[in-house]
């Protein structure tokens, strides 16, 4: 039995190839963006739970 197939992902800010953990994805046919998790955490835009801030739009 097959599932349905995971986009391929690649992050926004970084370049980085299918990160495991993202936000904001956007696909089209398969392909799409997101942000991994490591470029808002880089950023600051992150709270300690790892949920992002009040105020952050992505």
């Amino acid at each position: 039995m097959s599932g349905p197939l995971l986009p391929r992902l690649t992050c926004r800010k970084c370049g980085k190839s299918n990160p495991a953990v993202y936000f904001a994805p956007v696909s089209v046919d398969g392909i799409g963006t997101c942000i991994c998790f490591v470029c808002p955490e880089a950023r600051g835009w992150l709270d300690r739970a790892g949920d992002l801030k009040e105020g952050v739009c992505l």
